[in-house]
């Protein structure tokens, strides 16, 4: 399978196949963009989080990753892969909040 290496950094990408969406790769995510969005909707008060540093934040970042790691991954796989990365991580585990975030983003990201 041939695929773009994926980068966390943004950049114009040339249109290869169905990779583009809304003018932008799918293998290149804008991580601090992200971030910038996921902090206005946590400003407002619309995430299941208490806390946007240590709660949204490290969430947003894994699914970025996610995503860039397999951009043509299912939702599932991606929910599977988050769920295996918190476990890991003990400020992490059993935030009831982080599917629903990480979903949120990956919406975001063009993947419904």
């Amino acid at each position: 399978m041939n695929r773009l290496p994926a980068t966390s950094v943004y950049s114009e990408a040339p249109n290869v196949g169905n990779t583009m969406i809304h003018g932008r790769s799918k293998h290149i995510v804008d991580v601090e963009r992200e971030l910038a969005h996921w902090k206005a909707a946590f400003n407002l008060g619309t995430l299941p989080a208490m806390s946007f540093r240590y709660e949204v934040a490290p969430v947003v970042r894994l699914a970025c990753d996610i995503y860039v790691r397999d951009p043509h991954g299912t939702r599932s796989a991606w929910i599977d892969d988050l769920q295996d990365r918190l476990a890991k991580r003990s400020s992490l585990r059993g935030h009831p909040g982080a599917a629903e975030i990480a979903d949120r983003c990956w919406s975001l990201l063009g993947c419904a």
